[in-house]
Parts: C-alpha cells; sequence; structure tokens
C-alpha cells in the first residue's frame, strides 16, 4: 500500500457526493434553489494516531461536511493511517489509491452500481438535469441526442470528480511552552546557585540576584501561558478521475450491465469491470498551510477549537488549489440583481478579497442537448460588503458574518440576472 507501506485503511461511515447542474436560458423562479453541473469531491484524512489530540481531530474530521460548492462522492473509506509522524509524499498517497482500485469505485459510485454489477444512469441524470430516459445507455446507442448527453455528462460531471486527501498534523505549543519554562528554571538554578555563592562574600549582590530570579520565574509563566495551546499544518493533496471518450465508449460497450443484460453476459461483464484497470486518478498537485491564529471567541471546547481549526485550514488549502488548477475552480450561482450588483453565496471561505475577479457566466444549451458556457461580464466583490462565511465566523461576530451573502459590482457586461453563474478569475 504505497512505497513503504506508509498507510493501513480504516473503514467508516459511508458518505455520499456529487455534482451540481443548470439549464441554460431558463430563469429560475428560485435561484437558492437551482440545480446547475458542479464537480464532485470525494476526500479522506491521512490520520497520525500516535499523535496529540489524533482522536479528536478524527472525530471533528469525520463531522465536517463536504465544501457546499461541490457534490459529496465520497466512498466509505474516509481515512487512512500513516504509519509515522511525518506527513506522507503525493506518491504514497498515489500509490494507495492506485492499489484500492479507488478510481474504479468512483465510477461504480456515478453509476449506482450493485452487488449484481448492474449499472443505471439515475445519479448522472439527477445531478445533469438531464432526462434519464433519453440518458439510457441502451437507447443512446441509437440516439445521436442521447450520446449527446451521455458524452455532456461524461465532461462536466464524471470528468470533474476529484479526490482531496487532507493530511493534519498538529504543532504542539504546550510542548514548546513546557520546553521554554524549564529552560528559564534551569536559567533559575543556575542563577540561585551563583547566588548561594555570592552570599558568603556579598550579601547585597545575593539579594539583586534573588530579585532578578524571581522576575525571571514571572517571565517564564508569562511565555509559557502565551505560548500554551496548539497550531496546525495541513497539507492537502489533489487528485482528478480521469473519463474522455475512449474510456467512455469502453465502459458502454465491455463494460455495462443493466436489467436486459443476458445472465451468462452479465457475469462476464461483472468479471471484467472489476478487473479492469481502465480507470486512474491523475495527481494534480498539493498545497500546503498552517493555521492562523484562532480567535476565541464563540469557542467553548476543545472540541470546538479544533473543528475550527481544521475546517479554516482545509478551506483555505482548497481555494489555494482552486487557483492553481483551472479545473479545480467552482461556479457560483447568482442568487439576486440589485441596482446592477449582483449577489451570490461565496465570501471569506473561498479566498474573496476586494481585488478578486469574477467572470460572469450564462448557461447555454446546446440543440443536441449538451451545456456550454458563456461569459457575459465581470464583477469585484464591492469593499465592505464581503460575507464572512468561515467557519464559526457567526459565532466570533466577526464582521460580515450576518450579510448571508457577497455584493458584487460591475465592472463590464450587459444584464444580469438570477441563475446566472460566476467564477474567479486568476
Amino acid at each position: 500500500m504505497g512505497k513503504r507501506n506508509m498507510m493501513r485503511l480504516l473503514v467508516w461511515g459511508f458518505l455520499l457526493v456529487g455534482p451540481f447542474y443548470l439549464v441554460a436560458q431558463v430563469r429560475p423562479t428560485n435561484p437558492e434553489s437551482m440545480q446547475y453541473k458542479r464537480s464532485s469531491l470525494y476526500s479522506f484524512l491521512v490520520a497520525h494516531p500516535e499523535a496529540k489530540y489524533a482522536s479528536q481531530i478524527d472525530y471533528v474530521y469525520l463531522g465536517l461536511p463536504t465544501p457546499d460548492k461541490y457534490e459529496d462522492h465520497n466512498l466509505n473509506v474516509r481515512r487512512v493511517e500513516a504509519l509515522s509522524f511525518r506527513p506522507v509524499q503525493a506518491y504514497e498517497v498515489g500509490g494507495f489509491l492506485k492499489t484500492n482500485h479507488v478510481a474504479r469505485r468512483l465510477v461504480a459510485k456515478w453509476f449506482n452500481r450493485d452487488s449484481l454489477g448492474r449499472f443505471d444512469v439515475d445519479l448522472v441524470a439527477e445531478r445533469g438535469n438531464y432526462n434519464a430516459t433519453e440518458m439510457d445507455v441502451a437507447q443512446a446507442k441509437m440516439s445521436k441526442r442521447g450520446l449527446a448527453l451521455l458524452s455532456d455528462a461524461g465532461e462536466q460531471l464524471i470528468g470533474n470528480t476529484f479526490v482531496t486527501v487532507h493530511d493534519i498534523v498538529y504543532v504542539d505549543k504546550e510542548q514548546q511552552a513546557q520546553l521554554a519554562s524549564a529552560i528559564l528554571q534551569a536559567v533559575a538554578q543556575v542563577a540561585m546557585a551563583a547566588t548561594v555563592a555570592a552570599s558568603v562574600d556579598e550579601d547585597t549582590d545575593a539579594e539583586t540576584i534573588s530579585a532578578a530570579i524571581a522576575s525571571s520565574a514571572a517571565l517564564g509563566s508569562i511565555i509559557a501561558d502565551n505560548l500554551a495551546g496548539f497550531k496546525v499544518k495541513v497539507t492537502t493533496h489533489l487528485f482528478q478521475l480521469v473519463w474522455n471518450d475512449s474510456i467512455a465508449n469502453i465502459f458502454y460497450e465491455n463494460y455495462w450491465v443493466d436489467g436486459n443484460t443476458p445472465e451468462s453476459e452479465r457475469l462476464a461483464r461483472k468479471r471484467l469491470f472489476e478487473h479492469s484497470d481502465l480507470f486512474s486518478l491523475k495527481y494534480l498537485g498539493s498545497y500546503k498551510v498552517k493555521s492562523e491564529k484562532t480567535v476565541m471567541k464563540g469557542v467553548h471546547s476543545n472540541e470546538d477549537i479544533i473543528r475550527k481549526v481544521c475546517a479554516r485550514a482545509m478551506d483555505r488549502n482548497i481555494v489555494g488549489l482552486q487557483k492553481k488548477f483551472e479545473a479545480f475552480k467552482v461556479k457560483t450561482p447568482v442568487i439576486a440583481v440589485e441596482n446592477g450588483r449582483v449577489m451570490a453565496k461565496i465570501g471569506l471561505k473561498e479566498g474573496l478579497k476586494p481585488s478578486s475577479k469574477f467572470e460572469v457566466l450564462q448557461a447555454v444549451q446546446r440543440e443536441d442537448g449538451r451545456t456550454v458556457y458563456r461569459r457575459v461580464g465581470i464583477v469585484k466583490p464591492q469593499k465592505g460588503l464581503i460575507w464572512d462565511n468561515r467557519y464559526m465566523a457567526f459565532e466570533e461576530l466577526a464582521k460580515g458574518a450576518d450579510l448571508q451573502m457577497t455584493t458584487f459590482r460591475k465592472i463590464s457586461g450587459g444584464t444580469f440576472y438570477p441563475g446566472m453563474l460566476i467564477r474567479q478569475l486568476k
């Protein structure tokens, strides 16, 4: 399992993931509940069980939701153990994903594969807002529109399936504090010895040194208090499912099984799929952050602290990866338009700054059923009206936490309306 057998699996609860979808040129009556094509995400934790707070990290991580701009495509394994304190390397993660056939499992989840090896397109149709009957594989082989829909789904849904692997390592500042205090105590003991020696000859100097010792002890207490607590380092590795027309054709032609498949053929196709090495994940890159200073407002327990630190650090990694990799960027629907200003549910969690620029996209559905996105303008966040949607921002009474959404001002473009999408530019 990886080059140095660094990880072993631990099975946790089974969660689901998916993508968003949007039918173009239709203005939804309720933009907040609209369906649009989102990327899908499977994420899991690399745990260091011998480290301090390991069990608490496990608990809070598994309780965190999938980022709301992605569909939840989680598999049953949400946690693996590293057999060392050091962060695992990308090649070790890649080896684990390959050894455990994660790419194949992701494809099986997309098509609701059951224990008999049968597939269906219900999830694909649901997430892509497609007509399930038109997308039926048997019909698609005879329908130009059906084939176009399958191709569209593969390009915009299945091919935009990502895996994020979060390696969380806590830096225990309590140990640093204890070390600092111990050093100062050692200095104080040396000074005390000097005091005893000096007192034989010069009582005044002894009193001065004793006062210095007392000051040193007080200073040690202050330093220990300031260093108490912990920080977290998080490395996130990003992988993308490889899906193209060639892979899709082999899958539909050689592996597809449904209720109409003859029994002998079903068994043969089932075995072919289960032993196939057709599917793979490509490594895109990694991103590392250290947690920022934790604001203690609204925090009532150690669990709150760990959850807040983990969530915010991982969100920063997701933002960093989105900026580095175009395919990983998310689209967000426009919720409202007032006096030329655009409102959307995106904020500081997604890395927004007054200088950020976003393109406004209109989804256009072609005659063959495929969807394309056309830029119709550019907007920027309005200073002072940026939503602080970071984890527990409302509890800490952060500025902007009560806004519910961010307001954007138009830089260029024509008329915007709810249901359009925005996507950050580099």
